[in-house]
């Protein structure tokens, strides 16, 4: 499970950073936590099996309360959920709450918690026998539309490759994609990825991507990316931070892998 590993590793280094800077909030209220937020998420779930998701959240500070959307991809099969919650933000930072997520007529109870940032927060979901954690960003106030996300970004994605997939087992990529409009309006992707496909190494020369994309109002989006000569690789996605950031997770049959795309200078 190197995938499991990457991630965690970048969620100690990433929480690091945040404790280092504690000083940007010396008291945390429920107003440190309020707004609109792309919330990307991954580990293991209850019964073993690899899951990645991604999750838009509105807090609202004065009711104490938040709702949102729930994608996840678990061992290849997609699921959504819809999800409510109180919360209350301690002094100190630290959100514990108790979540109601209702996916095809299902009702389950979960508890999490949440550690407050100065752009956002990094989670734990507490449910006996799963390991999952992650981030969320605010989302700001992004043009979402296909215009509004243009530009070139980086690309970062973890996760494991399934049986059907090119290859099995875990998987790493980065990449430089450019988005572009067409004269039609249309969303176009192009670029170059590398990346370790169970320790297969592939470097950016042999990997030239091309690809579609799509923004809708709600700063939902989904996108297509082709590497050269391998099979359309499908993701869903959410517009964060003034729509400099893309948090996406990917919804194929073969494969579980969630990552973020950035935008350059």
């Amino acid at each position: 499970m190197i995938s499991k590993t990457f991630r965690i590793a970048r969620m100690i280094v990433l929480a690091s950073f945040a404790l280092s800077s504690a000083a940007w909030a010396a008291t945390c209220s429920n107003a440190s936590l309020s707004g609109t937020y792309g919330f990307l998420h991954g580990g293991v779930d209850a019964h073993g099996a690899p899951a990645a998701a991604v999750t838009q959240l509105t807090f609202d500070s004065t009711t104490g309360t938040y709702t949102g959307e729930d994608l996840e991809n678990i061992d290849g099969g997609i699921a959504t959920s819809s999800v409510t919650a109180k919360y209350a933000v301690a002094k100190n930072c630290t959100v514990t709450a108790r979540v109601r997520l209702v996916s095809g007529g299902q009702a389950e109870n979960v508890d999490v918690s949440f550690v407050v940032t100065s752009t956002g927060f990094f989670f734990l979901f507490q449910k006996p026998g799963a390991t999952s954690s992650g981030l969320g960003v605010k989302q700001g106030s992004p043009t979402c539309t296909n215009a509004g996300v243009e530009g070139s970004f980086g690309f970062e994605t973890t996760g494991l490759f399934l049986a059907g997939a090119p290859a099995t087992g875990p998987v790493a990529f980065i990449g430089e994609l450019k988005l572009t409009v067409n004269a039609s309006g249309e969303g176009v992707i192009s670029g170059h990825i590398a990346g370790s496909e169970d320790g297969t190494i592939l470097t950016f020369a042999e990997e030239p991507v091309t690809g579609s994309y799509r923004v809708g109002t709600d700063c939902w989006g989904t996108a297509t990316i082709t590497p050269k000569g391998q099979p359309e690789m499908h993701f869903s996605f959410v517009v964060v931070d003034d729509g400099k950031e893309l948090l996406a997770v990917e919804t194929d049959a073969d494969s579980v892998v969630n990552g973020t795309l950035v935008k350059g200078d």
